[in-house]
């Protein structure tokens, strides 16, 4: 399932480098503590996740790291 990231996140994850051919894969640090690995964004704003969230809930972003 795809989910929209807020406009704060598309700046800072277009500082960031591209890990794949046309995406970026992320680590996403949620509000509650969980962090959701590896997770595939297109075009600095869809994110493909297994599971639904409110893009609200984002903390911060990082590159994953393998």
């Amino acid at each position: 399932m795809r989910i929209i990231i807020g406009k704060h996140w598309q700046s800072k994850l277009a500082e960031l480098p591209e890990t794949s051919m046309g995406a970026q894969h992320v680590d996403l640090i949620l509000k509650s503590g969980k962090i959701v690995h590896d997770v595939p964004v297109f075009n600095g704003e869809e994110c493909e996740v297994a599971q639904s969230f409110d893009p609200e809930e984002i903390l911060d972003v990082r590159i994953h790291s393998k």
